[in-house]
């Protein structure tokens, strides 16, 4: 497996890990399916995808098979305490998911001529200290950047608004943890520097940037950073512990303090029109998403996690008060599974039972 996800759940987004107490429920069941040796109708197939979700799954899903979406839906509850449902059109909050889109970001502004990933970041952010990382260390998580969401006043700050440069100064003067490029740690810091970079090349927020250049040319029309105000319905509560019998709501955080390593939204509709805005070279050329594809240190590569060596199989799991999520892409074979729930917990597990589900069914 790949080696990235064996460190999702505890590396992927640390800003749910320290914030939530030991009693975060894993959503999955132990079991999984037998093996579907006979033949699987359509029909047949979602059924028992719907009797085995619905047991083990708060969220929404998207599944896709030979390149044709087969299923778009939700199962349990978006809101329990007012009874509303989730569905393929239910926003959650993404987490690391918003790692791939600052990524792009920057390789959209490299292709502009505004900056090259080899550039150091304090060409762009001034007073930045360490003079010898660059921006494709922060990509690839190899900068040896501090953490910010281990620091010891930050589950104290979780839901205080913060400035892009008061979030940065938290843990630009400390020391660096190893030498750029030497070893591979995940770093949420990173990604937030690479979102003000974003913000001084190109003179928008971060917000307005990806609007302009990914959301709206994608038809991405319910996702965003920042601006969910205008969106009143079908938006999911996050819980830190879900069982049949308990529904607890997660702690409150503001969406400065994840920003550009942790802060969209989204539905798996509008995600599945980000994966193919990719492949399809709507937001990236050629030459930039076969970069984004390919591997470094961990099969880490820029905002996302690579098995093996074809880049063919691209994938990115994510987690933040109440809600966790996954993507996993095989273009070789034409699938994919998005998985958005509104429950903290790893949902790798989960995630491998739908591929081997998909796998069996014709």
């Amino acid at each position: 497996m790949l080696k990235f996800l064996k460190y999702a759940a505890t590396l992927s987004l640390t800003l749910v890990l320290v914030s939530c107490s030991d009693n975060s429920v894993t959503k999955v069941n132990d079991s999984t399916p037998p093996p579907v040796k006979e033949e699987v109708h359509e029909e047949a197939f979602e059924a028992k995808l719907d009797q085995y979700m619905s047991k083990n799954f708060s969220g929404s899903v998207l599944l896709v098979k030979d390149n044709k979406v087969i299923v778009s839906k939700g199962y349990n509850m978006a809101d329990y305490a007012n009874n509303l449902p989730n569905g393929p059109d239910t926003i959650h909050k993404i987490g690391s998911l918003t790692k791939a889109f600052t990524a792009a970001a920057i390789l959209q502004l490299q292709e502009a001529g505004k900056l090259s990933v080899d550039d150091t970041v304090d060409t762009y952010i001034k007073d930045y200290p360490q003079h010898e990382v660059t921006l494709r260390h922060l990509l690839t998580h190899t900068s040896g950047t501090p953490e910010y969401t281990r620091l010891p006043d930050f589950l104290n700050e979780l839901n205080v608004k913060v400035s892009v440069d008061e979030l940065i100064a938290k843990f630009k003067d400390l020391s660096l943890e190893f030498e750029p490029g030497s070893r591979f740690a995940y770093s949420n810091s990173g990604y937030v520097l690479l979102g003000a970079v974003i913000e001084q090349v190109s003179g928008q927020s971060y917000s307005d940037y990806l609007q302009e250049h990914i959301f709206i040319p994608l038809g991405m029309n319910r996702s965003g950073y920042l601006a969910k105000d205008s969106i009143s319905t079908d938006t999911a509560t996050g819980y830190s512990l879900l069982t049949p019998e308990v529904s607890q709501v997660a702690q409150p955080i503001d969406m400065t303090v994840p920003y550009s390593a942790g802060g969209i939204y989204s539905t798996v509709g509008d995600l599945y029109k980000w994966l193919m805005g990719l492949e399809n070279g709507t937001i990236l050329s050629k030459a930039s998403w076969e970069a984004m594809r390919t591997p470094e240190l961990n099969e880490y590569a820029l905002g996302w996690a690579i098995p093996g060596s074809t880049g063919t199989i691209y994938t990115h799991n994510g987690a933040i008060n109440g809600f966790s999520s996954e993507i996993w892409r095989d273009m070789s074979k034409g699938t994919a599974v998005i998985l958005l729930s509104n429950a903290e917990g790893d949902l790798g597990h989960l995630r491998d039972v739908l591929l081997r589900m998909l796998d069996s069914a014709e």
